[in-house]
């Protein structure tokens, strides 16, 4: 379902500061839009337009673009039951349906230290360094992203990545799409993580970060991506500070210089 350019009516549900543009695509020419956020419900109210305001600053601002007149929007959810708002959100797009579509993709993050583990090879490889297992389906989410974002055939689209606070799940799974697809180092991707949301990830975001980073570079022969394991500094389960955060020369994204199959292989 394809939406126009809605009047914004109300304050805003998120806090602007952490909305952010991710990527878009084409970049000469974009159609569509990947952004980063907070909890989009506030006092147990979803509010699209008041959201697309947002959205629609945050491309002008950042990147001197506009959203199309008409498109198809995706609420990425990263969040779990726990969080404020869940059904309400959930609510909402079912009530909603041709106002977009709502993907539901919790992430929880890692409890191993990328720094001090014995068996970096052997979780690499399982993926059993995240608590769900599996690299935290990062590997197959990450591709369904860009593959949206690509995606020339469909109607615009504008997906809407966020957890709660929009700094540690949103932080470890955008910060991991930066490493994938915007030809970030480990540096730039946690620098422009803490910057984005105006502090660092927290110890299980950080830490998949890591995970993440070594992933790409034994499972995928990835390079250019840095030291893995000097990127952070994290208290136990507790708050993080970036080591030598690097940031981009132009904060406005760019299209990948390298990309990623959907099988995880590196497209020359």
């Amino acid at each position: 379902a394809c939406i126009p350019m809605l009047s914004s009516t109300g304050a805003p549900t998120v806090r602007p500061a952490r909305v952010h543009l991710v990527d878009m695509f084409p970049r000469d020419s974009p159609r569509n839009f990947l952004f980063r956020g907070d909890n989009p419900v506030s006092d147990q109210t979803f509010n699209l337009s008041s959201l697309l305001a947002v959205l629609r600053e945050a491309a002008s601002n950042e990147c001197g673009v506009g959203l199309p007149e008409e498109f198809q929007f995706v609420d990425m959810s990263l969040e779990n039951l726990s969080d404020p708002g869940y059904v309400e959100e959930i609510r909402y797009w079912q009530m909603h349906p041709e106002e977009g579509r709502l993907l539901k993709w919790p992430l929880l993050g890692s409890l191993h230290d990328v720094q001090r583990s014995a068996d970096r090879q052997s979780l690499v490889a399982s993926g059993k360094w995240a608590i769900e297992g599996n690299a935290d389906h990062l590997l197959e989410r990450l591709s369904m992203t860009r593959s949206l974002l690509q995606n020339t055939t469909s109607p615009p689209t504008v997906i809407f990545a966020h957890c709660n606070a929009g700094c540690d799940r949103t932080g470890e799974f955008i910060g991991s799409y930066m490493m994938s697809y915007l030809d970030y180092n480990i540096t730039t991707a946690m620098g422009e993580d803490c910057r984005q949301c105006g502090r660092c990830p927290n110890y299980f975001a950080s830490n998949s970060l890591g995970w993440w980073c070594l992933t790409l570079q034994l499972m995928h022969n990835r390079t250019g991506l840095g030291d893995c394991l000097d990127a952070f500094d994290c208290e136990p389960l507790g708050d993080c500070v970036a080591r030598a955060p690097t940031h981009p020369a132009d904060p406005c994204p760019t299209i990948a210089r390298r990309a990623m199959r959907n099988d995880g292989r590196e497209v020359e």
